[in-house]
Parts: structure tokens; sequence; C-alpha cells
């Protein structure tokens, strides 16, 4: 389970997801996962799970998207922040769209919803250490001919060829930036945090299939980020975790904030593309 605190809560994701291809990259997964519906009757509202839903980015557009379909759906989003469901809540009223958010984690699925149409988890599944028993889980509370989403950037492939050198050379600069201007902390040595321990696409196609999926549409779609956007997902404590694992977060976030334009500036780049995998599995 991930921990919020006071410090967590100053380090959230919610900068990154406000840029525009963010909403775009995730927009894309809820039409290709939803488009199905588009064909089934209208006078049947869909019940709708988003899982760490934090502050509400993927669930205002599954509601938007039922909107645009023209039907009613029972939207339900789960996290375990208090925060950042105030946050989702907030964003929700704002487009003047509904959704039940309660706060909950992984484990407590079972018990909040059952027979949901489409239940998706974006940007988060890379954080799990057991992707298996989570894709078991989802396909137990959706219905028959459920729909599951998701989807990462941080998998085996994500990185376009020819930009490697942009992440390996912002890691050294930050640690770098750290070692002189605050040499009494040191990046831990200890292992990769879970977020850093990425899997091929065809190990989530193989778990998704293995936890009662029968049928997994996968693709890769490439989003331009700014450099901009790397100095958000860089102010992100999970994000820092992953990259300075044992530097204390606002340390972290400095180092990395504060390098990112200085490696954009070096490489003369301010778009960086990254693949996106996303997976939309159906249902046995």
């Amino acid at each position: 389970m991930l921990i919020e605190t006071d410090e967590t809560n100053q380090y959230t994701f919610e900068p990154f997801a406000a840029h525009a291809f963010y909403t775009e990259v995730n927009r894309s997964l809820v039409r290709q996962a939803l488009a199905s519906f588009q064909t089934r009757p209208t006078d049947k509202p869909l019940t709708i799970v988003d899982m760490a839903c934090g502050t509400g980015a993927v669930t205002r557009l599954i509601a938007e998207e039922m909107k645009r379909q023209g039907r009613q759906a029972r939207i339900i989003g789960v996290d375990p922040s208090a925060e950042a469901l105030r946050r989702a809540q907030k964003g929700m009223a704002e487009i003047g769209a509904q959704a039940e958010f309660i706060q909950g984690d992984t484990e407590d699925l079972s018990r909040l919803v059952h027979d949901a149409d489409a239940a998706f988890f974006c940007n988060a599944i890379h954080l799990l250490a057991d992707k298996y028993a989570t894709f078991k889980l989802m396909a137990s509370i959706l219905a028959p001919n459920g729909i599951f989403a998701c989807n990462s950037a941080f998998y085996n492939g994500a990185y376009v060829e020819g930009t490697e050198r942009f992440y390996r050379l912002w890691t050294r600069r930050a640690i770098g930036w750290l070692r002189k201007e605050h040499p009494e902390v040191h990046v831990s040595r200890e292992g990769k945090t879970m977020a850093m321990q990425w899997i091929d696409a065809s190990d989530y196609i193989q778990l998704l299939q293995e936890g009662g999926f029968q049928r997994v549409d996968a693709v890769q779609e490439e989003a331009m980020m700014t450099v901009e956007s790397y100095h958000d997902i860089g102010q992100y404590w999970l994000f820092i975790e992953g990259a300075l694992p044992g530097i204390p977060l606002a340390l972290g976030a400095a180092a990395l904030g504060t390098t990112v334009y200085q490696v954009g500036e070096e490489l003369n780049l301010t778009d960086i593309p990254r693949n996106w995998l996303q997976l939309v599995a159906h249902k046995r």
C-alpha cells in the first residue's frame, strides 16, 4: 500500500497530469476501451471503476466519453489518498459530472464493487509488485464480457530509440547536483524501487491472460513530452523515490527539477518522445 503523508501531499502527480499530452494519451485509451459500448442499448446504465484514480484526470475522461456516447454510467473512483480524492471530487464538479469517490486500496476493491462493465487502472500498474494478483482481482469484479484497461510509460520499450541519452544524462546531472549542493546525502544502492522494475509488453499480456482475460489488445502510442512535463514528473514523490532512492523528497525534487532544464539545453531538446503501453483486456 502507498502511504500518504503530509510530505507526499506536497509532491503530487497533479501538475504532470495537467499536461495536454497526458490527457490525450489517456483519452485514447478510454475511447478504445469503451468503444464496444457504443453498440449496446443506452437504457441500461454502465458501472465503471477507475482504480488508483488519483486526482481524477482519467475519471473525468470517462465521464466525458459517457456523455459523448449519450449514456448513463455509475462511475466509481478508488484511491488510497484522501487528499487526491478531495481534488478529484472538486474536478468532477467543475465539469458538471458525477462520480463516487472511495478511499481504499486494491485489496479493498472486491467489497466495494462487483459486476462492473469496465475497470481502469491508469499510469500505476508498474507500481505493483504482484501484477498477476491485481489482474485476477480486476477480472473478478467485472461482469461477463467486461473490459479492463491499463497503461504505463514505465516498461521495457518506453524509451523511444535515440532518447536514452536524455534519461542517463538527467540522472547523472541530478546526482552530480546533489554531490555538490548536499554532499551529506547519498543515493541508495540497495536495489531498484518497484516503479523501476520494468517488464516487457509481452509479460503484461501473458499476466492478463493468466489472470482471466481472453483477449488482450496492446498498442504502443508515442507521446511527445515537453521538458516542462519531465520537470513536473520529477516533482512527484514516487518518481523521485524511483530515480533517486534514499534521497529526501525535497532535495530529490530540487535536483531533478534543476537539472532537467540543464540537460534539455545541453542536448538542445524541448520535447522528448516516449512510448506508452495501452492495454485493453476482455474478460472470458
